[in-house]
């Protein structure tokens, strides 16, 4: 009887010792190693880094393609400016009828720094405003201009672009850009083929925008003069116009037009430039 139990005990004890055994096996299956986990994690970085990396770039040709439409958008809209400024440029006919085309417009100031200055019949003024005299049929009725100065500013590109309209001794000021990487107002005469010995006279506007993601993408780059072609990651909006300014070509094409009351000008002394 004493060995019976004796055996009995001995054969619980090996099953609780093997049930022990099992379920310290089954605590192990269910965890992983160092080792496990470095690899496990390799092979993630290697199928995710691709995948980021193609976000990223997908991300950046986004933005450039949205930085690159607004550059030219705005680029577009300061040359409607600068062609309705310039396309009703006016000047004050000398009392001797001598003039030239260089009476119209003014460049002045060290590159790049220019600053262009010229008359304009303006646009947004009512009537009564623009003429000297409107309800008076008999007296002087001048025309009233506006002086238009667009002036560079900044010591290294971008440069800043800023337009000042001056009316009636008023003055308004504003930033066309903090873009700007090369701007000229350039006078150019062509003769015709019809009479080689008369000349059409038109302003060439010469306008550069640029633009980048992130400020670092300016180091190394070629800025600040006209660029004949585009640089890595720098956003570049090159337009070029030609303006036929009417109010002067009108009176150099025909010589016989007589000066009247409408034909001149009333500028302040404050104006004179």
């Amino acid at each position: 009887m004493v060995s019976q139990r004796v055996n009995h005990i001995r054969i619980k004890y090996s099953m609780e010792t093997q049930m022990v055994r099992l379920k310290k096996k089954r605590i192990n299956r269910c965890a992983f190693t160092l080792v496990e986990l470095m690899i496990a994690a390799t092979c993630l970085m290697l199928i995710l880094g691709p995948v980021f990396m193609m976000l990223r770039s997908g991300t950046n040709t986004s933005l450039k393609g949205m930085l690159r439409i607004e550059t030219t958008l705005k680029a577009r809209n300061i040359l409607q400016q600068i062609y309705a400024d310039l396309k009703m440029a006016c000047f004050k006919v000398p009392d001797a009828g001598i003039y030239s085309f260089s009476n119209i417009l003014t460049k002045s100031g060290d590159a790049p720094n220019y600053i262009y200055q010229f008359y304009s019949f303006p646009i947004h003024q009512s009537y009564s405003d623009i003429f000297e005299n409107p309800t008076d049929e008999n007296a002087e009725n001048n025309r009233i201009p506006s002086k238009i100065t667009y002036k560079i500013e900044g010591e290294s590109a971008p440069y800043t672009l800023i337009r000042e309209e001056t009316f009636n001794s008023k003055t308004t000021s504003k930033v066309l850009s903090n873009n700007i990487n090369f701007f000229e107002i350039k006078d150019i005469g062509i003769t015709t083929e019809v009479d080689s010995s008369k000349m059409q006279f038109y302003y060439q506007i010469t306008l550069q925008l640029v633009d980048v993601l992130h400020p670092k993408d300016y180091d190394n780059k070629q800025i600040g003069e006209k660029l004949r072609q585009n640089q890595k990651d720098v956003i570049l909006a090159d337009f070029y116009d030609i303006v036929y300014p009417e109010f002067f070509n009108a009176i150099w094409n025909d010589k016989r037009l007589n000066q009247n009351w409408h034909t001149e000008l009333k500028i302040n002394s404050d104006e004179e430039y």
